[in-house]
């Protein structure tokens, strides 16, 4: 018994020392879990660290990338939009590019030589309104063989003001004057045509399709063209302009005095007349080169009756621009002159004493007794030769067809000139006025409104003034023989005793001036239209027209000359500012 109770007491040792030894192992098992599990926290935390580590590293790298790319980007931007001021500026002075084609490029362009930064351009003309032009700008970064940071700009740019017609004195543009550009005047514009641009100047009558200005708000000045300017030229006369064409070099044809084009001549450069420029006949056309005007007169422009004229450039002239009722002008590019701009009456009298028509009297092309008359609206019209016809004159004859459109109360100028001869109505007479006091009247009682013919003569030998109506001498009257010496032009439909009033309302047909006293037979002869070879008119003007053709088209590529002595010449372009309506990058 004993010996079985030590033997199962010892094996409950072995059992609890087995526990203990259990036990000690899982201790031993904890204390090493734990130490493994601070281990793998420690690695954890570690590889954390690492990852954001590389996280800000990368992040820093494409920060920077993207950094640079941005200023690449920007850097490029502001090269192309510079590529698109270096146009503008080329484009309101184009002395320097071609865009005659329409299109103009330029590739490779540096601001810096030293960079690898370069920008291309292509200008496009705008073929509806020359005055606009569309521009690509591409800019880029050129490394090695690789072409880098890419730009592309698209613009509009508009030029303006951009002055296609420039006067300096009143002017009025009649019903048949298109001008497609600004207008600058000096004086007062009458428009009665049609302006698609701005006016700087004082307007009446219909309004541009543009904006209206004071002429202080235009700072483009003159071409400061000057006759000394041109020391290389081809002198040319007038037996040598037949149906010819100019076109060698260099360029300028110079001629010393008056000069006509008669028809069919081509001039391929620059003409430049010392004296009046008279067209006449049809296919008359200049056509200037680079950098040169096409047209400087020193005198009058005149265009004939029938006659037509085309000028691709600059036209400069010093004096008057004077169009035929039945002329045509062409400009492409811009007509400057320091005087008027007006449409004319011919003189049959072939004295060239050209009735200039002020503000805008109307042509009645079949409404005259014989074909064609003019119409006066009582208001402003009349018509001028600008210079003297009457001065001094002992003897005269005045003679003309006269329809009213209403009855004239007051004292109404028909024809005469101011200072001297004087005729036309006067409380319901028919009279005439000279500076001594004479006069004779004939009562006017026909109010029906149709054509009469009316003529005064006055013979300073007999000092006697004549007054007939219809051809039949209705009035005598007598006078002193001192008729006045007037530098006044001889006017046509009123303003010859005060430039502001006594304006005839109605039409008048084929006025004559003699510088004779004619007897009743040449009356006779003039009221039944007779040719009269004793009697020739010192001035006639049949108003048969019926109403000229201008068309002025601003064209600066074709204007831009270089002005100036030719060691120290200066640019000169007909645009005085641009802007660019739009701007998108593409």
């Amino acid at each position: 018994m004993i010996k079985q109770r030590i033997k199962l007491l010892s094996t409950q040792y072995s059992i609890r020392d087995t526990q203990y030894a259990i036990r000690n192992t899982q201790y031993a098992i904890r204390n090493t879990n734990a130490k493994g599990t601070a281990l793998l926290v420690v690695l954890f935390i570690v590889m954390a660290i690492t990852i954001l580590s590389l996280g800000f590293l990368s992040r820093s790298d494409v920060e920077l990338a993207c950094g640079q790319n941005m200023l690449l980007r920007t850097q490029m931007d502001y090269l192309a939009e510079s590529g698109l001021e270096h146009s503008k500026g080329l484009i309101i002075n184009p002395q320097n590019i071609d865009l005659e084609s329409g299109t103009w490029q330029a590739t490779g362009q540096q601001l810096d030589s030293e960079s690898s930064d370069y920008y291309d351009v292509t200008v496009n003309r705008d073929s509806n309104d020359r005055c606009n032009y569309n521009i690509d700008c591409n800019s880029y970064r050129q490394k090695g063989d690789e072409t880098i940071g890419r730009s592309s700009l698209t613009a509009e740019l508009r030029l303006d003001p951009v002055i296609a017609l420039w006067t300096e004195a009143d002017t009025t543009l009649w019903s048949g004057v298109s001008i497609n550009g600004d207008v600058r005047c000096g004086s007062t514009l009458t428009n009665q045509g049609a302006i698609s641009g701005d006016v700087f100047g004082s307007l009446s009558g219909t309004d541009p399709n543009g904006q209206k200005y004071t002429v202080d708000k235009l700072s483009l000045d003159w071409p400061q063209i000057e006759i000394g300017d041109f020391t290389s030229y081809n002198t040319i006369t007038q037996a040598s302009l037949s149906g010819t064409t100019l076109d060698y070099a260099p360029w300028v044809f110079r001629r010393t005095g008056n000069l006509t084009l008669a028809g069919n001549i081509q001039v391929n450069g620059m003409l430049l007349v010392e004296g009046d420029l008279t067209v006449e006949g049809t296919n008359n056309v200049i056509v200037s080169i680079k950098n040169l005007p096409a047209l400087y007169v020193t005198g009058d422009l005149i265009i004939e009756k029938d006659a037509s004229l085309e000028i691709e450039g600059l036209a400069v002239v010093d004096n008057r621009v004077l169009v035929n009722g039945d002329a045509g002008l062409d400009v492409l590019g811009g007509l400057f002159t320091q005087d008027i701009f007006a449409e004319t009456t011919a003189d049959s009298s072939s004295n060239g004493n050209v009735g200039i028509l002020y503000n805008g009297p109307t042509w009645n092309p079949t409404g005259g007794v014989i074909d064609g008359a003019i119409e006066f609206d009582g208001v402003d019209d009349y018509v001028s030769t600008g210079k003297s016809l009457l001065s001094g004159m002992s003897e005269f004859t005045l003679a003309g067809w006269v329809c009213e459109n209403n009855s004239h109360e007051s004292r109404i100028g028909l024809f005469g000139q101011n200072d001297t001869i004087e005729f036309g109505f006067d409380g319901g007479w028919l009279r005439v006025w000279t500076p001594g006091g004479g006069y004779a009247r004939e009562q006017w009682l026909f109010e029906d409104f149709t054509w009469h013919h009316v003529a005064v003569v006055g013979d300073g030998n007999n000092l006697k003034i004549y007054i007939y109506i219809d051809g039949n001498l209705e009035e005598t009257g007598s006078g002193p023989s001192y008729y006045g010496v007037s530098p006044y032009g001889f006017n046509i439909g009123g303003g010859i005793w005060d430039p502001s009033g006594n304006w005839f309302n109605g039409l008048l047909d084929d006025v004559r001036v003699y510088d004779k006293a004619l007897d009743e037979n040449a009356i006779s002869c003039i009221y039944n239209d007779i040719y009269d070879p004793n009697h020739i008119p010192i001035g006639h003007w049949k108003m048969d027209e019926s109403g000229s053709n201008v068309t002025i088209t601003a064209a600066p590529e074709k204007t831009a000359i270089l002005v100036g002595p030719e060691d120290n010449q200066e640019r000169w372009g007909q645009a005085a500012g641009a802007f660019f309506r739009s701007i998108k990058r593409q």
